[in-house]
């Protein structure tokens, strides 16, 4: 009888324990979520920031670096940047580029210029937006202010803005 007492008794304590590693598990995992500590490595890749779903690196360097400027300087940013922006959405992103390298590296009868030019491709794309946005934003910059031009350093095309307030 003391047997099965004491058979009842360690089952207990490990039932209990298990609960207790089980809400801790999702407690953790829950804090996780909701705190952005990436304690845990996620599987997935991580969604794209809000607004910048399938945007150009170009837009996003444009948009990073009008959240700096003044009220004056994005009034003069927006003059020089409105038709830029329009054209640059008109032309292949560079991500359903890559995607259309991807394919091409993936088939096994890709030939080498085929290759060569999908890179190529590319190359165009992202140079083209670069330099476009980078004529713009010298003209942009000769217009502002002292202050506003100190706010417009050179931001990488993969930068995020900084968060809203």
């Amino acid at each position: 009888m003391s047997f099965e007492f004491h058979r009842v008794s360690t089952m207990r304590r490990l039932m209990w324990a298990s609960l207790a590693l089980n809400l801790f598990l999702v407690g953790a995992l829950v804090g996780n979520m909701v705190s952005g500590f990436q304690m845990f490595h996620s599987f997935m890749p991580p969604p794209p920031p809000q607004g910048f779903d399938d945007e150009p690196p170009g837009i996003r360097m444009l948009k990073n670096v009008r959240s700096r400027l003044s009220d004056e300087g994005k009034a003069i940013f927006d003059a020089e940047f409105t038709d830029v922006i329009e054209d640059i959405r008109s032309r292949p992103s560079p991500r359903l580029l890559t995607e259309q390298l991807r394919h091409t590296l993936a088939r096994p009868d890709a030939s080498e210029a085929d290759i060569h030019a999908t890179y190529i491709a590319l190359q165009d794309a992202i140079g083209e937006d670069l330099r476009t946005v980078l004529g713009h934003m010298a003209n942009a910059a000769v217009k502002l202010s002292p202050e506003d031009r100190r706010q417009m350093v050179f931001i990488a095309p993969g930068d995020v803005p900084p968060p809203r307030h």
